[in-house]
């Protein structure tokens, strides 16, 4: 495997998880952020992270969390939104973050922005897969952590990637 399109399939995969991450617990996206720039490079230390991550995927989601969640992603509408609309979202955010995240989910797959549309803060799916780019072709991350999380050993995670073609015959 390809240290470099492991890193990529890694960083896309960051990219669909930091807003669950985030619901769970913002320490948790610093401190993830900080360990996959630590590893590339490494792919003892990128496998390492992915284990880390199905760990974190494995924490309950908070309501506090939830709410800061919703709030960010809140901020990706502020100037496409009218200010009524915004005050009415930012409003429910803190009595019903889950509805507002649904409802943000259902804005990004009608009017984007598109970088949101594959995020697992919209989605109620386990953490297994990203597709990326990587030097004109198109690829698939799959991460199984079962058996490594049941043994608690990361060296017992399950990495993949495969290609899906070139990278001009589909968007992600």
């Amino acid at each position: 495997m390809s240290l470099s399109r492991l890193y990529q399939g890694c960083e896309a995969l960051w990219r669909d998880v930091k807003y669950a991450v985030m619901a769970r617990n913002y320490a948790r996206v610093r401190e993830l952020s900080a360990l996959l720039h630590q590893a590339r490079g490494d792919e003892q230390a990128l496998r390492t992270w992915l284990y880390r991550l199905k760990c974190v995927e494995q924490e309950p989601v908070t309501l506090p969390a939830l709410r800061n969640t919703a709030y960010h992603l809140l901020g990706y509408w502020k100037d496409r939104l009218p200010p009524d609309e915004r005050q009415r979202l930012a409003q429910r955010a803190f009595d019903h973050p889950a509805g507002v995240i649904a409802e943000l989910g259902d804005r990004v797959r009608r009017e984007g922005p598109t970088y949101l549309a594959t995020s697992y803060a919209f989605r109620d799916e386990a953490w297994n897969e990203a597709e990326f780019r990587h030097q004109g072709g198109l690829y698939r991350i799959i991460v199984d952590a079962e058996e490594a999380l049941a043994a608690g050993d990361p060296t017992k995670l399950s990495v993949r990637i495969e290609s899906l073609g070139d990278a001009s015959d589909r968007a992600t």
